[in-house]
Parts: structure tokens; sequence; C-alpha cells
């Protein structure tokens, strides 16, 4: 008996419709594979903010084309500081035009982000401290490195305050110093302040109260090279050359002649210099030796007197300084615009000198008219011999040939320009002490760190190069808000008290809305 063959298998029928299900989902992977590439090729950012906050300029647009190199940017900004967003974002759209900016986020107040901070902190020195709030904050922001070239951003470069009181607004320019920093790392040498060595100087690499070493390591966060000089040497025919700012700090001992020619000339070729010099104690008449650069000086108008500056006035004189340590009234100028009362700034720092001379003006063909910087009250004088001071047991008597208040501690003069590329003329700051210079300036409190505010912003005004950097500006944003105690009540009787009635009216309202359309869907059931 044969076996029938077994009847052949039922082939399975695909399903048009699963099939037509699995083509589209085959055909929207592609398409979203397909999408993916086209968008990592062309990739392209919509700026949909009302003032086009994040909308580069064609200078910024520019300088991020023209990269030849890669640029890391640290950002150290925890999630509660105000400019956190608005620096991020603008960097993510300064990563959409180029691939050679690195971004670093580090949020200071996050544990795991504390080895990356600290690895920051030490290869670029910046301070980390806290808020009155608790939370971690640094000096600088961002930094902006290539290789061994870097530059510090702070808080204060991203914005320009603007108004006051409860209209405070701010002016964004994030952008502008962003693509700065960024230029500047990849441009020429920082700019380069020399100070002077050989007269008894304070050292830079000295980091005690003596030293400069705290004013060296604020001017590096500041992006300026400090380098020492000395102008003694022979063989120093050029000891400025390359110098935006020659700096004389707290000379102890006298300038020779060809050393102040020299400096003159420097000056008179378009540099600039800051001259910090108290009276230098001598074996002379008058227990005082000159300072020996007026020849150098006198083209700006600027003279050095020896002499020793007393105030008497009982509202200036720091208690237990026999007057030699004071305070002085800053008069207004670019380098003490931060330091004179005016409507936005009620209670500027105070500055105090200790161990001060005077200035005056002198008369040369072609001298520059030099501005008032540092006055002292009327009551102060300032005596002519400090022989045989070290008896002294309190303030000396004012003797008729000894000079009256009020008298100028410091002055500052500008030259014309010695070209017409020149961002501006031959620039100096006098004055007649060295304590501004001292490292306890920067660690006074608030009211009286007027002095360490002065030497800055001197440096600065000294040294301004500014690049033309065609960025428009931004329109200006409240600053925030202005709460009151009574304003914090009401927030609190909202928050608390209307917000949540008004969510239960909304609520019953919908419950009893509910109600109702059932109601009348069971009436009409029952109808039907």
């Amino acid at each position: 008996m044969t076996r029938s063959p077994a009847p052949p298998r039922p082939r399975p029928r695909i399903d048009p419709a699963r099939a037509a299900q699995l083509a589209g989902v085959v055909a929207a992977a592609v398409l979203a594979i397909v999408l993916n590439v086209l968008a990592a090729r062309h990739y392209r950012r919509w700026d949909v903010t009302a003032a086009q906050r994040y909308t580069l300029s064609p200078a910024t647009l520019t300088t991020l084309r023209e990269l030849s190199e890669p640029l890391d940017v640290w950002v150290m900004l925890g999630g509660g500081a105000p400019l956190e967003q608005s620096v991020k974002q603008l960097l993510v759209a300064y990563q959409a035009e180029t691939r050679r900016i690195d971004v670093h986020d580090i949020d200071p107040d996050k544990a795991a982000d504390l080895p990356a901070l600290e690895d920051v902190r030490k290869r670029f020195k910046i301070e980390v401290g806290r808020s009155t709030e608790g939370r971690v904050v640094t000096d600088a922001v961002v930094v902006v490195a290539r290789g061994d070239r870097h530059w510090f951003l702070s808080e204060s470069d991203m914005f320009e305050v603007a108004g006051g009181g409860d209209d405070t607004r701010v002016k964004p320019r994030e952008e502008q110093a962003i693509t700065q920093a960024i230029r500047n790392v990849l441009g020429g040498d920082k700019v380069r302040l020399c100070f002077t060595t050989g007269h008894g100087e304070p050292q830079l690499a000295d980091g005690t109260e003596d030293g400069l070493g705290v004013l060296k390591d604020l001017l590096e966060k500041d992006n300026f090279d400090a380098v020492a000089v000395d102008t003694t040497d022979p063989s120093a025919h050029e000891p400025f050359k390359g110098c935006a700012v020659a700096i004389v700090a707290a000379p102890r001992g006298p300038f020779a002649e060809d050393e102040a020619a020299r400096l003159r000339t420097y000056l008179l070729e378009g540099g600039s210099a800051l001259i910090a010099a108290g009276p230098i104690n001598a074996a002379s008449p008058n227990g005082m030796a000159p300072l020996g650069l007026d020849r150098a000086l006198a083209p700006f108008g600027v003279g050095l007197d020896d002499d020793l500056i007393f105030e008497i006035d009982p509202r200036d004189v720091i208690p237990e300084s026999r007057g030699i340590r004071f305070l002085i009234a800053p008069k207004p100028h670019a380098v003490t615009s931060a330091l004179v009362a005016t409507d936005d700034i009620h209670d500027p720092p105070r500055v105090v000198v200790q161990f001060a001379r005077s200035l005056r003006r002198v008369t040369e063909e072609g001298a520059a008219p030099p501005s008032d910087l540092l006055v002292t009250s009327g009551d102060a004088f300032a005596v002519s011999s400090i022989a045989g001071a070290s008896e002294w047991t309190s303030v000396p008597e004012k003797r008729p040939e000894d000079r009256k208040g009020p008298l100028v501690v410091a002055m500052a003069s500008e030259r014309p320009k010695v070209g017409p590329k020149a961002p501006h003329g031959p620039r100096v700051v006098v004055l007649g002490t060295g304590s501004v210079m001292a490292a306890r300036n920067w660690r006074d409190p608030g009211p009286v760190h007027g002095a360490a505010f002065f030497v800055e912003n001197a440096i600065s005004w000294l040294a301004a190069r500014p690049e033309v950097l065609d960025i428009p500006e931004k329109p200006t944003v409240a600053a925030g808000i202005r709460i009151t105690d009574a304003s914090r009540s009401e927030i609190r009787l909202y928050v608390l008290v209307f917000m949540p009635l008004a969510i239960g009216l909304l609520g019953a309202a919908i419950f009893a809305w509910r109600r109702s359309t059932e109601r009348v869907a069971r009436a009409k059931k029952a109808e039907g």
C-alpha cells in the first residue's frame, strides 16, 4: 500500500495593510536618517527673540569662519547665575558657525563638576570663593584659550548698566566680550606693563604685603603682561621698548639723569607712564632726595615737590596715624569715574593714602595742562623738611615755609597724538605716594577700597588701545524686579491664597459642567 504524497502547504498570505504599515515604518526611518545627515551637514539655528539676541554680527561671523586652529572656551556659570542661559545660548550659535570651538560647561555648584573646576582653577590661577547666598563664585566666568594663551572674562564684561533706581536696565554685551576675547587670543602679545627696578621698588615676584605679587596676579587676570625692567642697566638703551605703560611703583631711591632722558624719549614717542612715588628718605639737609624724573614729566606739566603731607582734618585722618595716613578726595576724571559720587554712585569707595608728597604744575613750552585727580582738605599742610622726623611724637607744627592745603597728590595729563593712527596721545598719571601700590589695598573692605580701584582705573586708562569691533549694540533690557516689603506681602497673598482659590474655583466649574453634560446625556438616553 503506497502512501499518497502530502498536499503542499499553503503559502502564507501577506496582509496588504500590514505590509503598507511596515513599508511606512522603513520609509520613516530612512527619511529620519537622511534628515539627520542633512541637518548635520547644513545646520541652521533660528533666533526668534524680539531683539535678535543670538543673531551673530558679520564681524563675529568673519572671526569664526577665519579660525585656523581650535579654541577652548570654559564657562563657569551655575544654574542660578543670571548670565548662564544667555552666554550658553550664544556659544551654541558660535558652534553652529565653526567646529573649531570646544565649549566646556562647568557648574561650580555641582559636586560632579568640582574636579573640572579645580583643574581650571590651577591651570589659569582663578580665584574661587562663596557668595553671601552660599553659591560658588569665580573671578572669571569665561576663559577663552588657545595653547598657552588665554583671555579672562568677568561678569562685568558681559553687560553695561544703564539707568538707575527702580528703572535700572542693562545692555547685553556678551557677543562683544566673547568675540573680542577670541580675537585677543588669536592676536599678538598681551598689553605689556613694564615695572622699573633698580631703585628699591617692591618686586613683582613678592607675594607678601611688601611686594607687588598681588597686583601682578590681578593684572594677569585682566589680561596684562607685567614684566620687570631694570633701567639702571648700562646696556638698557631702550628699556621701555614694547611697553604699553611704564610703571614706577614706590621707589626708595632716585633716578639718574640718563634714566629720566630715556623715559622722556619713550613718552614723547607715544608711550604712557604711571608714577607712584612718595618722599625719598636721604641724608640731606631736608631729609629727602629728589625723584629725578622732573625732565621726563615736564612735557606733561607735572612736577613733584620734596615734602611730606600731614592731614589734620579730623574727618579725613585715619586714627593713630598722626596725620600721615588719611582719606583724600577724588576729582572728576576718567581715572576716578568710579570714585566720585554721582546720581548713580551714592557711596563710592574712599581713597586712603599714606606718606605722601604734593604735586605742582610746571611750565615748559608746549607742556600739556594736567588735571587734578586727588586733593587734600584745606587744613592739610606739607612740611618742607623731615630731618629729625624719627623724634616726632605728634604732628609737627606748621612753619611759614610749609605749603598750605588743599594740596594735590595725584594728576593726569595727556599730550596730542604723535600720529593719526594712534588711539590716544602720550599719557601720564602721577601720584605723590607709593602707598597705593601696597598689597593691603586689594584686601581692604569695600568702603576704603578706593586706592586699589584708582590704580586699576589708571592702568586701564593709560593702556587703552581700542580695537574697532563692528558689533551693533543690543537693546537694553530690564535688570530685574524691585521687590519691596509691601510687594513681598502681595506676592505671598497671591501664591498662598488667590492662586489656590482660583484653581479650586476652576476645578469646581469644570466639575459642575461635566455633571450637567452627563445629566443631559442620561436624559436623552432615557427618552430614546
